[in-house]
């Protein structure tokens, strides 16, 4: 006890800042391309300080994934819960994404995007982790759409839970078409469309 005591009181870095950086890296250049001594280089923080906050590697993705679940426009999309959520709330998410895939200084990639094409197919641990994320944002996106039907924005015929699932498979579409390089007019002109189709 007393160990693991001294252990948090002398670590110098801050955990949440380290862990930011370990989700751009494995964004970037993905899991198996991604040594510890990138992170370490990364972070700026020794080996032993990583393994004692974070664990191994194994581990030190699983939060980054976590990490950057959360910050995917978590604030945006719980705003779909709420019971006046719009179209408009809904293009605004996706006005957001895109704009950050398409952020060309920083370039740092989709982590869920590499994960699924990585780790995804002979992982089911990953890909439960995955398919739980993608289930939550279609589910908010089906809410979301749901109290917009109400208020004539959404067609009458169309079904909220596909179309949910619809959103989701376009984000994931678009961090992939900005991975390979197309603009943000390009992206933004691909959400104006699907958004079209759904609307009353």
């Amino acid at each position: 006890m007393s160990i693991l005591f001294c252990m948090v009181r002398t670590r110098k870095f801050d955990p949440s800042s380290a862990l930011s950086s370990v989700v751009d890296l494995f964004a970037s250049k993905g899991y198996s391309e991604t040594s510890m001594e990138d992170i370490v280089q990364a972070t700026g923080v020794s080996r032993y300080g990583l393994y004692s906050a974070f664990g191994n590697k194994r581990e030190l993705f699983e939060q980054a994934l976590e990490r950057f679940a959360e910050g995917m426009g978590k604030k945006s999309f719980l705003r779909l819960l709420e019971p006046d959520a719009s179209l408009q709330h809904i293009r605004t998410i996706f006005a957001e994404r895109v704009q950050d895939m398409c952020c060309i200084e920083e370039n740092k990639g989709c982590l869920f995007v590499h994960t699924a094409m990585e780790l995804a197919p002979q992982d089911d641990e990953i890909r439960e982790v995955l398919q739980k994320f993608m289930g939550r944002m279609s589910k908010a996106f089906a809410v979301g759409l749901e109290s917009a039907k109400e208020r004539g924005e959404v067609r009458d015929d169309v079904d909220t839970r596909v179309a949910g699932d619809l959103l989701t498979s376009t984000m994931f579409g678009l961090a992939v078409m900005g991975r390979s390089g197309f603009d943000e007019a390009t992206l933004n002109r691909v959400v104006d469309s699907t958004l079209a189709s759904l609307a009353g």
